[in-house]
C-alpha cells in the first residue's frame, strides 16, 4: 500500500494541505443552506416592486415630515406574507434612518414605518 511508504514529511504535508481544503470548503458548504433558503424564500413568498416601496416610502416622508429622501430597498425584495424587510432612507444632509417594511397580502401592499 503506497500510505505506508510515507515519511513523516510526507504526512504533515497532506495534513497541511487537508487543512487548506478545510478551511476553503467550509465555508462553503456552510453557505449552500443560506443559498437555498433565500431560493425557497422567492418560490413561496411574495416579491415586491422595489422602486414602488422606495417611491412610496420617499412620498410618504415628503407628505409626513415636508422633506426629501432616497430611500434604498434590498433588491430583490422577497418575504412572505407579515413578515418584516428593511429599507434606508437618507436626506439630503447624508443622514440615515431604517425603515421596516411590513408585507400585509400576496398582492404585494405593505406599510413602512421609520424607526426612531
Amino acid at each position: 500500500m503506497i500510505l505506508q511508504n510515507l515519511s513523516h514529511n510526507d504526512w504533515t504535508e497532506m495534513n497541511n494541505r487537508l487543512k487548506i481544503a478545510l478551511k476553503i470548503l467550509v465555508p462553503l458548504f456552510l453557505l449552500v443552506p443560506l443559498a437555498s433558503c433565500s431560493a425557497v424564500a422567492e418560490l413561496t413568498g411574495v416579491t415586491l416592486d422595489v422602486s414602488r416601496v422606495e417611491t412610496m416610502i420617499e412620498d410618504g416622508v415628503l407628505e409626513q415630515g415636508g422633506f426629501n429622501v432616497v430611500a434604498t430597498c434590498p433588491d430583490p425584495m422577497v418575504a412572505e406574507v407579515g413578515e418584516t424587510r428593511t429599507c434606508s432612507i437618507e436626506d439630503e444632509y447624508g443622514d440615515t434612518e431604517l425603515v421596516d417594511v411590513t408585507i400585509q397580502n400576496s398582492e404585494g401592499d405593505v406599510v413602512w414605518q421609520v424607526r426612531g
